[in-house]
């Protein structure tokens, strides 16, 4: 018997029955069923069964909430949620090592594949360049978008390629012999002018080329609110250009390394980043593979800002799955520092096939918790573990360092010299061998910032961001064409001495160029000035006289009191009276800028008098001069009076 507010509810005994016996109305055959509900779940069975699965979110933060926020670039496609595999549980193990197993598969490494080179074919530095770069193809495209840039805007601009390449051949010029100021190429002082440069074209000519560089068709950009809007779509078609030329020119090497590369900029732009502790801290932010003996750059890709969808991997994760795609199952070795690496990166390229190897953030998840503390530690302790063939490494030098690797013995272990504390004797130190194999392959990236930044084409550009992003993957075209050469020369194929960078940039720049020049050759002058003489005009009809009173004209009394004797003559009365134009002064169109002295000579039917005082931007006052002198005819090349020079030819204008 149960109490239900002021009443009392009673239960008989088949409920209670029922109660304790347990409730079955989740079996179907039990139910009372209408006409209706029978056929929804006749429907239901005839189109089977979806199945729903509930993820653990708990289990896909790889990392723990004080380490950097996922997900990936923007140019990586978003992981669906049938992409999301399911995580280990990481059991590491301090006793016993099993390496990891990795196929092998027929690849020659660091092949040139630009073409096929015969043991008496003879390449030049600027065919090695086109055919690294696909640089022909490059400039054509470049042409026809600047073309319909500048047409879209309402300008006329037209341009060859064989300008636009002498127009990216004086860039590279510039950029090893660098001047103050653009302006400074074309200066004509000698010790700062350039005649290489200002022979080639105009300085107006080439910032009006600058001006209308464009690289996409502004009419095919997408609504910013569209969930495949591309922030980078102004580079986007440059950025994929330069990314297939650079793999299909060279195969992938063995050893490559993965790294951040920042390009300069200070202006307006939503793609700017800030990191504190780079030689550049404002700029865009570039993620780079790259050969570890090289530099050379095989893919990049530029980091727009943070997604949203996709939340298995973080943000370095993610950046390695995709920058590693093209050499999935290859074998190559790929080195990263602890901004990318983790257990669940290592295990996951351990299933494409793919060597990894780098230093590790103590606060990412699924690291060893039995590994000891710094304190507990001296100097060449080492602690391992391994799970999966996987590798942690905990080594005490001067600070704790800690590695991943899924291909690298934990177990080898070597020496190296330190100093002793408070002494100047060195000492022998355990490492692992693992720290050697990093500190040798990590640093591929570094080598193309240093290469690249030696003669780098810095031209500052607030709002057009693409021209930064375009003159830097410019650069790194150059550099990844000299690796091919150098190449090419190791192996016998060129002739001659090698090229450093800078010889083999001078052949390119002056090969782009080629003679090129769209400056008209003048008249040669008679007679030459000297350097800095000031050659005036000189009037001895007009000599300059102080006068001790300022005219009571508003024009006359804001000038000083010099002046000419014809200047501060009266007009004739009988002009004055007849046709009422009391002290005008008159402007005609396109007339050159004359001095204040010099005469404006109006001819009437029946009266000619002088208009003096100083030329005015007025207009007008002309159309003021024809509506009192309807009779105006001409106006004479030469002052009846003076003599002085006047434009003519504006009759009825």
């Amino acid at each position: 018997m149960f109490r239900r507010g002021r009443g009392i509810f009673e239960l008989r005994e088949n409920e209670i029955q029922q109660i304790l016996m347990g409730d079955n109305s989740d079996n179907e055959d039990d139910l009372l069923l209408d006409e209706e509900d029978q056929r929804l779940l006749t429907q239901d069975d005839d189109q089977g069964i979806i199945d729903v699965e509930i993820e653990d979110t708990t289990l896909r933060q790889n990392e723990t909430p004080d380490s950097l926020p996922g997900p990936s670039t923007s140019t990586a496609e978003p992981e669906t949620e049938a992409q999301v595999t399911h995580q280990p549980a990481f059991k590491w193990s301090q006793r016993t090592y099993l390496p990891n197993i990795f196929r092998n598969v027929e690849y020659e490494f660091g092949k040139v594949k630009i073409c096929q080179v015969e043991a008496d074919t003879l390449l030049t530095p600027f065919d090695i360049f086109c055919a690294a770069t696909n640089f022909d193809d490059l400039v054509h495209y470049i042409v026809s978008e600047s073309v319909r840039y500048a047409h879209q805007n309402g300008r006329e601009f037209t341009i060859e390629p064989e300008e636009m390449k002498a127009f990216f051949g004086m860039n590279l010029v510039m950029g090893y012999h660098v001047l103050p100021s653009l302006r400074d190429y074309w200066s004509t002082e000698p010790d700062m002018g350039v005649p290489f440069i200002s022979n080639v074209m105009p300085r107006a000519r080439f910032e009006e080329i600058r001006r209308n560089l464009h690289f996409c068709n502004n009419d095919e950009v997408r609504d910013t609110t569209s969930p495949n809007y591309d922030r980078a779509y102004k580079i986007r078609p440059i950025m994929d250009h330069f990314n297939a030329s650079f793999q299909n020119a060279l195969n992938n090497t063995e050893k490559q390394s993965i790294d951040e590369h920042m390009i300069k900029f200070k202006g307006h732009n939503a793609m700017k980043q800030y990191i504190k502790n780079k030689p550049v801290k404002w700029g865009f932010k570039l993620w780079c593979r790259c050969d570890a003996a090289t530099g050379y750059l095989f893919e990049f890709d530029l980091y727009t800002g943070k997604r949203t969808s996709g939340i298995e991997y973080g943000l370095g994760e993610s950046v390695i799955l995709q920058l590693t795609r093209k050499v999935e199952g290859l074998r190559c070795e790929i080195y990263m520092d602890n901004f990318f690496n983790s257990p669940l990166l290592q295990y996951k390229l351990v299933d494409q096939n793919t060597k990894a190897c780098g230093t590790v953030r103590t606060n990412r998840k699924h690291l060893p918790k039995s590994a000891p503390i710094d304190r507990s530690m001296k100097r060449g302790d080492i602690y391992t573990a391994s799970f999966h063939g996987i590798s942690y490494v905990k080594w005490m030098d001067n600070k704790a360092v800690h590695l991943l690797t899924n291909f690298l013995s934990p177990i080898e272990i070597d020496t190296v010299k330190r100093r002793k504390a408070g002494s100047a004797d060195k000492i022998d130190v355990r490492y692992p061998r693992i720290v050697s194999h990093y500190n040798k392959n990590m640093g591929g990236v570094d080598l193309m910032d240093q290469r690249k930044v030696c003669y780098e084409l810095d031209r500052r550009s607030k709002i057009k961001y693409y021209l930064r992003l375009f003159f830097d993957l410019f650069d790194i075209s150059v550099n990844n064409a000299h690796t091919i050469y150098t190449m090419l020369h190791n192996q016998k194929h060129l002739e001659g001495t090698l090229l450093s960078t800078l010889q083999f940039r001078q052949v390119v720049a002056r090969s782009l160029i080629n003679g090129f020049s769209m400056r008209q050759r003048g008249f040669p002058t008679t007679k030459t000035s000297a350097v800095g003489k000031s050659v005036k005009r000189q009037l001895p009809s007009h000599p300059m006289e102080k006068s001790n009173t300022r005219k009571s004209s508003i024009w006359h009394s804001k000038r000083t009191v010099q002046g000419t004797k014809l200047c501060r003559s009266e007009l004739p009365t009988d002009a004055v009276r007849r046709f009422n134009v009391p002290r005008l002064f008159l402007l005609l169109p396109r007339m050159p800028i004359l001095r204040h002295c010099d005469p404006i000579v109006t001819n009437f039917t029946d009266a000619e008098f002088h208009i003096r005082g100083p030329v005015c931007k007025a207009r007008r006052l002309y159309r003021t001069a024809r509506f009192y002198s309807p009779n105006i005819l001409k106006i004479p090349a030469a002052c009846p009076r003076t003599g002085c020079h006047t434009t003519s030819g504006y009759e009825n204008s």
